[in-house]
């Protein structure tokens, strides 16, 4: 299969129940609404949003030979992911979150990092890299088995072969990390972390400033997705935010990886920065609308009519 976007990186099972709004002492229990598993992490999770809006895709990563990476590869499958790029590796647990989501959409996670630390530099499929019409690396940061200058090749390598290219990061963020990330900003055409991302990155205090350091340290442009409050794009030449649609928010799960999702379908499209950044917001606010990251989303037409007709809340 030659995949039209490749995302490369975090790949994790998610155990979300809803709504959760204490943990009971002792070995007590509490009836929920719903439990559910979905494939989720930076990469897997914008994967699914990528194809359900259309666009053939390819995931690559690293999942454990266990039962957990039996599900996560049955349900991208499901969703008409490539894993053929999907690495098992024996003797360590696939990545998996229980997610106790709570009435106002919060969720604490509780997370076993697992495989996704020892997918390597010689795991990567190259071809496929070299090959792709776009990139998106989401969630490297949490792969050290790359080391420090593994996103930079794999930026690389995509560019040279005429790509496109995203990234996402899916930790808190801190000076440290960026130091690491420095050298990969160049070869970044879009950065999209989430606001707090962003300010811990560059210790800012607003998402502004933030967008700005990020470009100084060489992103083409930078997109902030900041929840209820929108998002916002900045580049060399414009600022523009979009507030968030006004919708009743069951869980914000994986709402970020919607976002790149629909920005990175908008931009396949061939569609300008500022109706990008509108089929990103759709996309999470359908995400937000369900319980899990592969909640919500239906197909390209639906996402564009609700982007259309659903307001956007009042600033």
């Amino acid at each position: 299969m030659n995949a039209e976007v490749v995302t490369l990186g975090a790949h994790v099972l998610d155990i979300l129940g809803r709504f959760v709004t204490h943990i009971p002492e002792g070995q007590g229990s509490v009836l929920l609404d719903e439990i559910r598993l979905a494939p989720a992490g930076s990469a897997a999770g914008t994967a699914v949003g990528l194809a359900k809006l259309g666009l053939s895709v390819a995931t690559v990563g690293a999942v454990g030979d266990d039962a957990l990476g039996d599900v996560l590869i049955r349900a991208l499958n499901g969703y008409g992911v490539d894993t053929s790029h999907v690495v098992r590796k024996p003797g360590v647990q696939t990545s998996a979150s229980i997610l106790p989501i709570r009435p106002n959409g919060d969720r604490p996670a509780l997370h076993a990092i697992g495989a996704n630390t020892v997918y390597s530099i010689d795991d990567v499929p190259w071809p496929l890299i070299e090959s792709a019409s776009h990139l998106h690396l989401g969630g490297t940061d949490s792969m050290r088995g790359l080391g420090r200058d593994g996103a930079v090749q794999i930026l690389r390598r995509a560019r040279d072969g005429g790509a496109t290219t995203s990234m996402d990061i899916l930790s808190e963020g801190s000076p440290k990390l960026l130091t690491i990330l420095k050298p990969a900003l160049p070869f970044v055409d879009w950065f999209m972390p989430n606001a707090d991302q962003a300010c811990n990155l560059t210790e800012t205090s607003t998402p502004e400033q933030a967008a700005m350091q990020l470009l100084l340290f060489g992103a083409g442009g930078v997109v902030l997705t900041m929840g209820g409050g929108g998002s916002l794009l900045t580049t060399s030449h414009e600022r523009v935010h979009l507030a968030a649609h006004d919708i009743s928010v069951v869980d914000t799960s994986g709402c970020g990886d919607a976002y790149c999702a629909g920005f990175i379908r908008a931009l396949r499209l061939g569609w300008p920065p500022l109706e990008c950044m509108k089929l990103g917001n759709a996309a999470a606010a359908l995400v937000a609308q369900g319980l899990g990251s592969d909640a919500g989303i239906r197909d390209l037409d639906d996402t564009i009519r609700f982007m259309r007709e659903t307001p956007l809340r009042s600033s």
